[in-house]
């Protein structure tokens, strides 16, 4: 009898390891909300979302360059990988050009807000702090 509760004891605690290792493999960091505008609508309502392990690769983004802990990771986070952008070594950074399928049009860009504030800085600059607010939006 002793014996079947120390496998099912040993059982659960695998079981607990193992959806402890499947959640933290979802994110990493400290956990921001995004939300994603077009000069429309609202494509993407406020989401929680941590950023990811590793490095941003997109639009050509060498390894090492754009940490997954960062507004790059976030905004890759909250739609599911589903943006593009492309990486200039000039800046150094990735210039956004579509999310969920949305393009800017004519002079408009995507911007991206952090607090309610125009950023300065690049999505790959903008590391993550706790509670913070990301905002990107379709700007002119």
């Amino acid at each position: 009898m002793h014996r079947k509760i120390l496998v099912a004891l040993a059982g659960a605690l695998v079981l607990a390891l193992a959806a402890s290792g499947a959640a933290l493999a979802v994110g990493t960091g400290a956990a921001v909300n995004v939300q994603v505008k077009s000069l429309t609508k609202t494509l993407l309502g406020p989401s929680t979302v941590h950023g990811e392990k590793g490095w941003i690769t997109k639009g050509g983004t060498p390894h090492g360059k754009c940490s997954g802990n960062s507004a790059a990771g976030a905004l890759d986070a909250a739609t599911h990988g589903r943006w593009t952008g492309k990486y200039y070594a000039s800046v150094p950074g990735i210039f956004v050009t579509s999310i969920l399928g949305v393009k800017p049009t004519g002079s408009h860009f995507w911007g991206v807000f952090v607090n309610g504030k125009s950023s300065s800085a690049g999505i790959c600059e903008i590391k993550l702090r706790a509670g913070e607010r990301l905002l990107f939006k379709i700007v002119k």
